[in-house]
């Protein structure tokens, strides 16, 4: 096997249309994006096998002042995972097969990464990506993470009768009030509300820019939404933005809106219903790491869904680990550049 850049928009978005693990955040175009917003140069590999991509795997490389890092997905852009995607045959191969083919990639991306010569490396990878022994093995250290998911393919009714009792009676009422749901691809006041939110430095959310934003939903709009819930007096209640490629992901939210209503429960019930209508197979809601928003999703009944994110670091790479977590991020909150 070999590792080599691909330097291809069809190939590379052919690979992430076809493999059961691809996500939005891996297209072609959101990746270049992603890189123009950060600083960071993308370089987008492959892993060959007889001339065939078994693997795809982005990475993003910055060097700031005299540090280098090597970031998958690279902080400040809510993409919770990233890695690598493996090729749509992959599931069907035997266990050893599976490892052995592992193995080569991790192999082979790592020796990408060595030449790098990174101070720091995180890589998060997708949920579906559960085996990350060869990286441990690598001496990468790992957290587990986590997000929420609903079966859709399940009847609504069984949907509708799982969720928290004290939920449904808010829903309940809320059906009944003219409330109104609209998709859009303005990301003004979305921006406005979740902006106000990152002000907060306890909350664990990274911040999002604007022009960033505006950009994504703009290169996909048909599969990046702005969702707003209106009252019947045309006040919003509740707004969010949902990614909707292969599953449907409740992306972005904001804070609870001063309401009578309860925007955000409706809200989500609405995209429910929505996401089963349109046939996606999975409603994913991202949030399940922080502790303030996790009891509201639970009430859902979700699935918990685990993730990993490893972790390699020198002495100059915990040390930018720290003054990113100590001092930028707060400041970026406070100083509004977000």
């Amino acid at each position: 096997m070999t590792a080599a850049r691909v330097d291809d928009k069809d190939t590379w978005d052919t690979f992430i249309d076809e493999s059961p693990s691809g996500l939005l955040f891996h297209k072609w175009d959101y990746l270049h994006l992603t890189a123009k917003h950060t600083g960071s140069t993308l370089l987008p590999y492959a892993v060959y096998k007889g001339g065939e991509p078994i693997c795809v795997f982005p990475l993003f490389y910055r060097r700031i002042r005299g540090i280098s890092t090597v970031f998958s997905p690279p902080p400040l852009t809510v993409i919770p995972h990233l890695g690598c995607v493996m090729s749509r045959s992959f599931e069907e191969l035997k266990q050893s097969k599976k490892e052995s083919t592992l193995q080569m990639v991790a192999e082979d991306i790592g020796g990408v990464v060595e030449d790098l010569s990174p101070n720091y490396l995180s890589i998060a990878f997708v949920p579906e990506f559960n085996d990350i022994r060869h990286y441990l093995w690598g001496r990468c250290d790992a957290r587990v993470r986590y997000t929420y998911t609903i079966n859709l393919e399940q009847p609504l009714e069984a949907i509708w009768s799982s969720l928290h009792y004290k939920l449904r009676n808010k829903l309940k009422k809320e059906a009944g009030a003219g409330l109104r749901l609209e998709r859009a691809n303005d990301v003004s006041t979305l921006h406005r509300l979740i902006a106000d939110r990152y002000q907060d430095p306890s909350l664990d959310i990274p911040p999002i820019r604007r022009d960033y934003l505006k950009d994504l939903v703009l290169a996909y709009p048909d599969r990046i939404g702005v969702y707003t819930l209106y009252d019947a007096e045309d006040e919003v209640a509740g707004v969010v933005a949902a990614q909707e490629y292969k599953r449907f992901l409740l992306w972005l939210g904001t804070p609870r809106i001063e309401s009578p209503h309860a925007g955000n429960e409706y809200l989500q019930w609405l995209l429910i219903q929505r996401a089963k209508t349109e046939g996606y197979p999975i409603f994913e809601n991202m949030g399940a790491n922080n502790p303030d928003l996790a009891f509201f999703k639970s009430r859902f009944n979700p699935d918990l869904v685990m993730y990993f994110e490893i972790e390699k670091k020198d002495v100059l790479g915990a040390f930018s680990g720290w003054a990113y977590l100590t001092f930028v991020k707060k400041l970026l909150m406070s100083t509004g550049r977000v």
